[in-house]
């Protein structure tokens, strides 16, 4: 960084970010699911924000596109279930 502050972090997860969906039908099988919940996902993903809720400075690195589930990625910023 050149803006005279120092940024550290103590890890970078590198990989893929997805949308998870979950029936809202708790138990339901996916053929009798009427509704479903999204979530931020993907290993790397939960990594990340599981070590940044434990208090570590964490980062992600990954590319979203400009689509709908990119923005929802993007607006969401570490709030997994």
């Amino acid at each position: 960084m050149r803006d005279g502050r120092e940024h550290k972090l103590d890890l970078v997860c590198i990989g893929r970010t997805s949308v998870d969906l979950y029936a809202e039908q708790n138990g339901a099988k996916l053929k009798n699911a009427q509704s479903f919940c999204k979530y931020v996902g993907g290993s790397a993903t939960n990594i990340a924000v599981g070590t940044a809720r434990l208090g570590v400075k964490s980062a992600m690195l990954t590319r979203v596109g400009n689509e709908h589930m990119g923005r929802y990625v993007r607006r969401t910023r570490g709030q997994t279930p």
